[in-house]
């Protein structure tokens, strides 16, 4: 029987909710979920009694205010992941469901990091880490994930983007069963044009694609990406791999807003999440779309 662990992350946001929907609505008898959270907050949720659910509960202090970020939900959220993953390690369980964080909140109560990703690549003291976009329309893989655009590139070298489209080909490799094709955004408009629009990607970008493609990856010289995105290539490409984050997110949201997952390539688990934030603004209040959650789910089934 598959074990999946769920973190039901900020609770003054919609993951509970989401996760209360999506499970309400799998069919999932060969699945065990775990779900950590607080004991107040799962008072408020309401699971079908058919289903294999174990929760976990956690005795923070909650200060239940929807739709604001606290330095108690902050806590909470940094302690359910660990709960977890201590559980996980204890109990033989190799997938994690996350439900979304606030930057804010986790920054209130004191963590360095920005969010799931970073914390998890602390954790298992994994030197690099991709974070992936999967729906059934398209898939997208990042080189920078929360940087400011004036960070970008201090933050991408040919030698790192190197690393990380290997990660992304060896994971994908297994995913797919097969060698995926792997597309590639250039960093500068028109890709530069030779150096006419700046340098960067003859100093890293086109330098990294050579070396992967000598090296046997099947990969694209890097695009502009406002042709990439064009539906002939969307059906060309297993993979889109973006310099930054919009310009990855963008395209992969219009298209897959309410079905796409976030996860986490080279971490020795398998660990996914919606690709929404925690949507401050509904929660609570209406009940919020759960498919990306679903989705979520059913990606760390199939994994």
């Amino acid at each position: 029987m598959k074990k999946i662990i769920i973190t039901l992350g900020d609770y003054n946001g919609i993951g509970p909710k989401c996760v209360e929907g999506a499970l309400n609505k799998l069919n999932s008898k060969r699945t065990k979920f775990y779900l950590v959270g607080d004991k107040s907050i799962f008072k408020r949720l309401k699971f079908k009694s058919s289903l294999n659910v174990e929760i976990l509960e956690r005795n923070n202090k909650v200060i239940f205010n929807p739709g604001k970020a606290s330095v108690y939900s902050g806590r909470a959220s940094i302690d359910y992941l660990n709960y977890a993953l201590d559980f996980m390690k204890k109990n033989d369980i190799h997938s994690l469901v996350t439900m979304p964080i606030s930057k804010e909140a986790i920054s209130k109560a004191g963590s360095k990091f920005k969010g799931h990703t970073d914390m998890l690549q602390k954790k298992f003291n994994v030197d690099e880490v991709v974070m992936a976009f999967w729906s059934n329309k398209i898939k997208v893989t990042l080189s920078t994930i929360h940087v400011p655009l004036s960070k970008v590139l201090n933050n991408i070298n040919t030698e790192k983007l190197i690393k990380q489209i290997k990660i992304i080909n060896e994971n994908f490799t297994k995913i797919l069963n097969r060698k995926p094709s792997i597309a590639l955004c250039s960093i500068n408009p028109h890709a530069s044009e030779n150096g006419t629009l700046g340098s960067e990607d003859l100093d890293i970008t086109i330098p990294a694609y050579k070396k992967l493609k000598k090296n046997g990856v099947n990969i694209s010289a890097p695009y502009p990406s406002d042709t990439l995105f064009s539906k002939k290539n969307i059906d060309k490409y297993d993979i889109f791999h973006a310099i930054y984050h919009d310009q990855g997110l963008i395209p992969f949201k219009m298209l897959s807003f309410d079905t796409g997952v976030n996860f986490t390539l080279n971490l020795p688990i398998i660990r996914t999440s919606p690709d929404h934030g925690t949507a401050y603004d509904i929660a609570w209040k209406k009940e919020p779309s759960y498919l990306s959650t679903q989705e979520a789910i059913k990606l760390a089934q199939k994994l």
